[in-house]
């Protein structure tokens, strides 16, 4: 702990104190002129000289001083408004040195706020309680700040208040859509990712809404680790289909169906506490909260407070400037006609101040808050800047961002060293649900220390940008004495407190506070702690406390040689730890680790499948007393694989873990196994007694999931294939491939009727054996399920044709059918021979619910002949009466094709 401030201490030399005694200083004040010097902290008497006016002219003043400059700079600020109507550029020429710097910087005493947006007046109280004001028809807002809180655009359904936190609640995706008429060009092209059905009487208030107004009306479309900001082109509100402008980040119910979206900004929506609406005329309308007796209200104006913007390729850097003690408040983020959607962490958002080409550039002490987008990103080009000790909140994303997306070409247009230590970031993902506290891309040697990051929708820290063991700049990152809190909120999902991708050469994750890290529920998985996500590769996570999170405190998807070392693990809600894909190399260390839970199981996975794995000393216990079980292995059978050879099962004997005191008593079996006790009341921010106190002043309320969605409705499928175009997956099945020349598409080789078919590609080497796989899901529970098909098996093809329960844990099957070789089999009987490269007609039928019998029937009608009838075949699983999944499996493991048609699943009452 001493190490690491010392060391930022060295880092920020003599820029941490009050300032260079001799300087030259410049004044700024609400009350001054741009046309004036600056040199008066007020006006003289004639009134023709004094204090500057703006942030702008204070820019000004301090580019026209003579080059290099011979003394340091500093322009001070009391208190005040300063408006902004757009960002500050900081060239080159405004550049300070070493000897010289540039500081901007509040006057003693002061708070200086510099502001982006505009107050609204005038407002009245109506009949109905709402206030209303009016602005000018061409000032068009979507965020609004009143009485100092981010309110809610008027929305539906409405969020549910946990303390000052706005979480969402939703609407569901009824039915999905493939192949339709685009309604802007008539063209029949897949609209899998821009449209679907809705309930009708989820989208019935939008048919008040005008045709011309329409696209005003925001659809914020929630995937599993991303949300999709969208506007709306066309609806029909019988039928309840949906049409947005352009594509959204991920076809919607790509995972399942519970897809969820809410509506904002038309007048309907207006109707609890709290939200406002801007009509097209220029009429606000906010519904006050209760106690609101007056409104203070700020429309943000301006896109951005700052850019910094040098030419890095030109050896033109901005540098040796500082901002100290400035509250940076109120900036606009307005949705573009085709929306806004990323692939993940709203990566594509700008910051609120933008910095490229910038060395030496300093935030300290500074407030950016009520921003439409991130707060701060070092974007291009910049080397040894820092963000310290400033207090980030009221975010339409996260709080900081660390290099870009990709590998720049010219080693100076890449970022590095930069220094994100001792702040408040908190109260983000209010546009951009899938945003990052802080977030570093293509990037190494950075430092992300003792900041307090909480209240986001997703994860904390995200570190690297490179999926699996492909090239990275991401090395040498330290993220470390971190209190990461209170994040998902049920609403998103795959998040970590800590977040990793990729190589990462001398990275820690170290020190840290993790806890409270809830995801969406109706998802299988989440909510972590410590996550090393794709190809995360030689990171050591060390002296971590993780405590409270809705799934792992631990999780590995894939990677190679990570470290974990010396953590306390606590109550994983459902699971523990996870180890998921096996590798051909040593996946990760895992020594000297306590994990201790009440609840919930060990691992994720249920069989050690020959996992390269690394244990040792350490202490599990279940508090609540249930047998363990290690990846589907006693304790005795994992510690025979070489695992855990000296680790124990035994109370870790923590001083008072119900009160989430997790100091050891000294006869601790831990310390006995070498773990060695750290103190984690040195995580988060640090200095004097009120910024700690601040800190420590951030609590919020349990987390409260959303209710359970409506039922799913039932799949009723009628599918010949000819309505795609060639090369096009299915509508309403979920096509599972691996992209290494496996595929299941539309194709005119053949058909049973009419001109095609869907083309099954096999191939050798293939990572699951079971790819490709096309999955229906009818979600059928009562009556007679039927399903029928047509099926072209070429010489060495294989289908393994199955249905599930995926509702039960471990899932349930139903009928199941082997075509292999010339051979249709049920289990090991052989029902009858088929001939290859010929069309074959397959019909299933089981009774589900109630009066399942635990048999099915099967019809095949070979090329030719009658129908042959298999009555009373057994289902594969005793108690399956549901069916939630209908499978065709290739199979082969070989390069072969094979062809499907006609495919028919409904439901009999």
């Amino acid at each position: 702990m001493i190490a690491c401030r010392s060391v930022l201490a060295m880092l920020c030399g003599a820029v941490l104190l009050a300032g260079p005694t001799l300087a030259l200083t410049l004044y700024v004040s609400p009350t001054g002129n741009d046309a004036w010097s600056g040199r008066l902290a007020q006006p003289n008497a004639a009134r023709t000289d004094g204090p500057l006016a703006s942030l702008q002219g204070a820019r000004d003043a301090v580019r026209k001083l003579p080059r290099p400059l011979t003394e340091p700079v500093r322009v001070l600020f009391p208190d005040g408004e300063y408006e902004l109507r757009a960002p500050v550029v900081f060239a080159p020429q405004d550049s300070g040195t070493a000897d010289c710097p540039v500081t901007y910087e509040a006057a003693p005493g002061s708070r200086p706020v510099i502001s982006g947006g505009r107050r609204l007046t005038n407002w009245t109280r109506r009949d109905d309680g709402l206030w209303e004001t009016r602005v000018p028809r061409a000032l068009r807002f979507e965020q609004l700040y009143v009485n100092g809180h981010w309110a809610v655009r008027a929305r539906t359904p409405n969020v549910v208040w946990h303390g000052e936190t706005p979480v969402p609640r939703y609407h569901y995706v009824w039915r999905k859509i493939g192949y339709d008429r685009d309604p802007a060009t008539g063209q029949l092209v897949s609209m899998a990712n821009r449209a679907f059905f809705a309930r009708p009487q989820d989208v019935q208030e939008l048919a008040t809404v005008p045709a011309e107004e329409l696209s005003d009306v925001t659809l914020i479309a929630y995937h599993a680790w991303e949300s999709s900001r969208c506007r709306l082109q066309a609806l029909d509100s019988e039928t309840g289909k949906v049409v947005v402008t352009a594509d959204t980040s991920f076809p919607f119910q790509w995972l399942g169906p519970h897809q969820r979206y809410h509506l904002e900004n038309y007048r309907a929506a207006l109707d609890q506490p709290g939200e406002w609406f801007l009509d097209r005329d220029g009429t606000v309308l906010y519904y006050p909260r209760p106690g609101e007796g007056r409104i203070e209200a700020v429309a943000p104006a301006a896109p951005g407070f700052l850019a910094i913007s040098g030419d890095p390729t030109a050896g033109l850097w901005v540098e040796h400037l500082s901002f100290r003690g400035l509250s940076f408040l109120h900036t606009a983020y307005e949705l573009p006609y085709e929306g806004h959607g990323d692939g993940q962490a709203a990566v594509s958002v700008p910051g609120a101040i933008m910095l490229d080409g910038a060395r030496h550039v300093a935030f300290e002490d500074c407030e950016i808050g009520r921003v439409g987008t991130y707060g701060i990103w070092f974007r291009r080009g910049c080397t040894d800047c820092r963000v310290q000790r400033c207090d980030l909140h009221d975010l339409g994303a996260g709080g900081v961002k660390i290099g870009q997306g990709f590998i720049e070409p010219d080693e100076a247009n890449r970022t590095s060293r930069i220094v994100c230590d001792n702040n408040l970031i908190r109260h983000g993902g209010r546009l951009f649900t899938g945003a990052v506290g802080v977030w570093l891309g293509q990037t190494a040697e950075n430092q992300v220390t003792h900041n307090d990051i909480s209240d986001l929708f997703y994860s904390g820290v995200s570190v690297g940008w490179s999926w699996g063991y492909s090239p990275t700049l991401n090395r040498d990152n330290h993220i470390d004495f971190n209190h990461i809190h209170h994040l998902g909120w049920g609403v998103m999902s795959d998040m970590g407190g800590v977040y990793t991708l990729g190589i990462a050469d001398g990275t820690t994750v170290s020190h840290n506070v993790i806890h409270d890290i809830w995801s969406y529920d109706k998802y299988g998985y989440g909510g972590i702690g410590l996550y090393n996500d794709e190809g995360s590769t030689h990171i050591t996570m060390e002296n971590n406390l993780v405590y409270d999170t809705r799934d792992m405190t631990y999780h590995q998807h894939y990677g190679r040689e990570n470290t974990i070392r010396n953590n306390i693990l606590v109550n994983g809600r459902d699971v523990q730890l996870s180890c998921h894909r096996v590798e051909p190399h040593l996946s990760h260390t895992f020594e000297r680790n306590i994990v201790y839970f009440r609840t919930g199981k060990l691992f994720w996975q249920g069989s050690f499948d020959g996992r390269q794995l690394r244990y040792d000393n350490n202490v599990y216990w279940n508090a609540a007393g249930a047998p363990f079980d290690f990846m589907g292995l006693s304790f005795a059978d994992w510690q025979a694989q070489g695992l855990d050879t000296h680790s124990v099962i035994a109370d870790p004997l923590f001083v008072d873990a119900e009160k989430l005191d997790f100091r050891l008593r000294p006869e601790s079996p831990a310390l006995k196994l070498g773990f060695v006790p750290f103190d984690w009341s040195q995580a988060g921010v640090y200095g004097d007694t009120a910024w700690v106190a601040k800190a420590r002043a951030l609590t919020y309320p349990p987390v409260q999931f959303a209710p359970d969605p409506p039922p799913t409705p039932p799949l009723t499928v009628s599918d010949d294939f000819e309505a795609y175009p060639v090369g096009a997956p299915p509508l309403d099945a979920t096509v599972n491939s691996e992209g290494k020349g496996d595929s299941i598409v539309v194709t005119e080789e053949t058909a049973a009727e009419g001109k095609q078919s869907l083309r099954f590609a096999d191939q050798p080497d293939l990572q699951m054996y079971f790819n490709p796989h096309l999955v229906y899901n009818p979600n059928y529970a009562e009556g007679t399920a039927r399903c029928s098909f047509d099926v072209r098996l070429e010489p060495g093809a294989e289908l393994w044709y199955e249905w599930r329960d995926w509702s039960a844990n471990p899932y349930l099957t139903g009928p199941s059918l082997q075509m292999a070789g010339g051979v249709a089999k049920v289990g090991d009987r052989v029902l009858t021979p088929y001939p290859e490269g010929q069309w074959i007609h397959v019909e299933v039928t089981a009774t589900l619910g109630a009066k399942a019998t635990g048999t099915w029937d099967l019809t095949i009608t070979l090329p030719g002949q009658d129908p042959q009838h298999f009555a009373d075949l057994p289902v594969g699983s005793p108690g399956w009466t549901t069916l939630t999944w209908v499978g065709f499996v290739s199979s082969a493991k070989a390069q072969v094709v094979w062809y499907l048609d006609n495919v028919r699943i409904a439901m009999e009452p």
